[in-house]
């Protein structure tokens, strides 16, 4: 994460995208930029409006320029990976020559989202068992996706009214949400109070913090990416909770965030690492920056998008796909315990016990679009 902007770091705007904005003066350092700590300090106040802004538009890095040499360098490696017998020598030279695809058990491509990238790279029995069965609702999930839901209405409608009201709403018209909001209405009244405090707290900070966007940075909700490899055996696909800025052709201009309502995890960055990974693919900039802004204290952690970046989520994907290929060809799925373990609701009767404990309730709560706890 990029704590502090160096004094005199160029700033370039990137054509049509989100601009640039006002420069500090010497020596200021960004609020709110060092999240999960300087917010335990006095004096620590959420960044807000215009200067969260400021934030997300100044990474204190050039902005990355189209590099069509780079883009098909991390497609030739991933193809290459994902066929048989593929190396896959992700940023290195171009040009593997071609072998047949994986096989896999079904003609329909491989399905690769961020949600079952980290499942199985972290766990491959859990991921194993959170496919084949009904993963649970909890208070926490639900807060996130009503939260989630009220961010969306925040950006492209300009305000939030009654939030549990508006948030169920919002949900109701979404099928795969039914299970969801079933189970909200069929709360006791006191657990159905606890929900709607929160959500009613984290919502007014979403109302005090969260700034207008120009409509002419085309701000756009659950904005879907998708792309196919290893000649439509495998798609990599994500949806993320913001895109703003116009694509460009020359210099990077757009900008991803995702929001959470729970706490900090680790694969919050990786999983954001894929999302730049997917516009790079698709587009002929890869994005400038990715966010993460966590509607529970009004932190934002920003990213600046890099070569780096990029090479290291392909290699992440490219593992993680293998993986989810061995999976749905019947492979016997690993177990490995970890420091998550204790919160495991799918194995609850071996490896998943040995690390019990974990945070409060609202730690890790929210899910995105393809079941993935946020």
């Amino acid at each position: 994460m990029d704590i502090e902007r160096p004094n005199g770091s160029p700033r370039s705007s990137g054509g049509g995208g989100l601009p640039v904005g006002s420069p500090r003066q010497p020596g200021a350092r960004p609020r709110g930029c060092d999240a999960g700590h300087r917010h335990h300090l006095a004096g620590w106040e959420p960044l807000s409006g215009e200067d969260l802004l400021e934030r997300l538009r100044i990474t204190g890095r050039p902005r990355p320029r189209a590099h069509p040499d780079l883009v098909e360098r991390l497609r030739s490696g991933l193809e290459s990976g994902l066929r048989a017998g593929g190396r896959g020598d992700i940023g290195g030279r171009p040009g593997s020559p071609p072998s047949p695809p994986v096989g896999l058990c079904h003609p329909a491509p491989l399905v690769v989202t961020k949600d079952r990238l980290t499942r199985a790279l972290a766990c491959e029995a859990h991921h194993h068992a959170s496919e084949s069965g009904q993963r649970p609702v909890s208070v926490a999930l639900a807060c996130g996706a009503i939260v989630d839901a009220l961010f969306r209405q925040l950006v492209t409608v300009g305000s939030i009214g009654d939030a549990m009201t508006d948030g169920l709403a919002a949900l109701a018209v979404d099928d795969r949400r039914s299970d969801l909001v079933g189970w909200v209405e069929r709360l006791s009244g006191t657990e159905r109070d606890e929900l709607g405090a929160e959500v009613e707290r984290q919502a007014e900070g979403l109302r005090r913090r969260w700034p207008a966007l120009d409509p002419a940075w085309l701000p756009r909700t659950q904005e879907a990416m998708r792309v196919r490899l290893a000649d439509g055996a495998f798609e990599l696909s994500t949806r993320v909770d913001l895109a703003i800025g116009r694509p460009a052709g020359d210099v990077a201009s757009v900008a991803i965030v995702e929001v959470k309502s729970g706490s900090h995890r680790a694969e919050h960055r990786a999983d954001l690492h894929f999302s730049a990974l997917l516009e790079t693919l698709r587009s002929p900039a890869p994005p400038f920056v990715v966010a993460t802004y966590y509607t529970r204290t009004g932190e934002l952690d920003v990213d600046p998008v890099t070569d780096e970046l990029l090479v290291g989520a392909a290699r992440r994907t490219l593992m993680g796909s293998r993986l989810l290929a061995d999976l749905a060809r019947g492979a016997e799925p690993g177990r490995t315990a970890k420091p998550l373990c204790g919160r495991c609701s799918v194995l609850t009767d071996d490896v998943g016990q040995r690390h019990p404990g974990g945070p409060g309730p609202w730690a890790h709560g929210d899910r995105d679009g393809d079941g993935a706890a946020r």
